[in-house]
């Protein structure tokens, strides 16, 4: 009888072992591209993007959100995960695989038109108090080519909410993640002044280095496979993102 059970138990251990696993999808909190719901669910375009991507492969998507710092640490240690969505950089260049970029982006300068209403250029932030997110790719503009560190903070909507108060004089940021931040603290565009853009860009999905090749060629087709049947833009419109023209 024990004979007998050897390859049924053989059988379902081989079944076990080849079913789809799931895919790991570290995804930083940053609005409107990740954004931690009330109700637990994830949200935002880039994370759409990455579940439809997922449906159309057939593959299972398991989603960690976590901070900004913490999700580019996770992905450096572990080979088995995608994440999304840094800016590819020299700085990070070396640190992961990048995979494809899922959406354009602007970094730029903004300050509130009461305090000053010209626009700001990158030439006049070293006297004045900036706002950033910390360990961010605006962070790394700022240091780059300004050479400030910047005021810190861990969230955006502190920024919006500290040029409001005239707390910080301009703010450095993504150009979507400010009017998402603008919007959560209950505050108008049209309170903002677009100042000197610092970079037009691109926003990736990225993996560990040793994450495996043809599992990333799938996911950079399908995502390709996206972007020309319109399904990217229709993503997009959704959330009212606005791309750099």
């Amino acid at each position: 009888m024990r004979a007998l059970c050897l390859p049924f138990f053989a059988l379902l251990l081989l079944l076990v072992n080849t079913g789809a696993q799931a895919i790991v999808l570290v995804a930083a909190e940053l609005p409107p591209y990740v954004i931690q719901s009330s109700h637990g669910k994830p949200s935002g375009v880039g994370i759409e993007i990455m579940e439809e991507a997922a449906r159309r492969l057939g593959e299972p998507l398991t989603i960690e959100l976590m901070p900004l710092p913490r999700a580019l640490t996770q992905t450096i240690h572990r080979p088995d995960v995608l994440m999304i969505p840094p800016v590819r950089s020299s700085q990070r260049e070396h640190l992961y695989q990048w995979v494809t970029p899922i959406l354009d982006e602007q970094f730029l300068i903004v300050s509130d038109r009461r305090f000053h209403p010209k626009a700001l250029k990158s030439s006049d932030l070293k006297n004045l108090d900036v706002g950033v997110l910390r360990y961010s790719f605006g962070q790394h503009l700022l240091k780059q080519r300004i050479g400030i560190r910047g005021e810190t903070v861990a969230d955006e909507q502190l920024n919006a909410h500290k040029l409001h108060r005239g707390r910080i004089d301009a703010w450095v940021a993504a150009w979507n993640v400010i009017l998402y931040a603008q919007q959560q603290d209950k505050r108008s565009s049209q309170q903002l002044v677009r100042g000197e853009v610092l970079m037009n860009t691109q926003l990736f999905l990225a993996a560990h280095k040793d994450f495996p090749f043809k599992q990333a060629q799938r996911w950079q087709a399908v995502i390709d496979e996206m972007r020309h049947d319109g399904t990217l833009a229709r993503i997009i419109r959704q959330y009212n993102y606005q791309a750099p023209e």
